[in-house]
C-alpha cells in the first residue's frame, strides 16, 4: 500500500487471514502520535494488569489443591 499513488488500486489481489482483497488508496494522512505523557498512565496501567496476570497465572500454577 505504501507504493500505491491516490486513486489507483492493487495490481493483484493481497492475502489477508481473511481471504483475498483488492485495495484502493483513496487518500493519505500524516499520522501524529500523541505525547508519552499523555499516554504515560494507560501504558503504566496496561503494564501493571499484564504483570498482575502473569503473576496470577504463576500462583495457580504452582498452587497445590487438596
Amino acid at each position: 500500500m505504501v507504493k500505491l499513488q491516490k486513486g489507483k488500486h492493487t495490481e493483484v489481489p493481497v492475502k489477508t487471514n481473511f481471504g483475498y482483497h483488492v485495495i484502493l488508496l483513496e487518500d493519505t494522512r500524516a499520522l501524529n502520535a500523541p505525547p508519552f505523557e499523555t499516554v504515560k498512565p494507560q501504558l503504566a496501567k496496561r503494564l501493571e494488569a499484564e504483570l498482575i496476570a502473569k503473576r496470577v497465572a504463576e500462583l495457580r500454577r504452582l498452587a497445590k489443591i487438596e
